[in-house]
């Protein structure tokens, strides 16, 4: 795969990270709004919760990116190293075919001489 690829792989994971965390915060203060607007919750009250909470989405978020991350780095290190295995037997191949031709090409001049 190449670098431009692994680039955008990566690039997609971060944005979509970053739009859960939106989302999630903008619900996250609607919840809150609504506790306050129905009495159960203080402004106050209100306020330290949708801090606690968008700072623990964060928090969750990151390590959601992170792991999203790590497994995309292993997926792509595993396909290079396929890849490498592929061409060094595709190579043996054609080495091998390679040799098998000039056997046959011996075998046939010395038939003929």
């Amino acid at each position: 795969m190449d670098k431009m690829n692994k680039v955008g792989l990566l690039g997609a994971a971060a944005l979509i990270g970053a739009g859960l965390a939106a989302l999630s915060e903008e619900r996250i203060r609607e919840y809150v709004k609504g506790k306050v607007r129905a009495g159960t919750l203080s402004k106050e009250e209100g306020k330290i919760l949708v801090e606690d909470l968008v700072s623990e989405t964060k928090k969750q978020r990151l390590n959601l990116e992170k792991n999203v991350i790590e497994k995309l780095h292993s997926s792509v290190k595993m396909a290079d190293n396929e890849l490498a295995e592929l061409s060094d037997r595709i190579d043996e191949m054609k080495i091998k075919e390679l040799e098998d031709e000039l056997e046959r090409m011996k075998s046939i001049r010395k038939a003929g001489v």
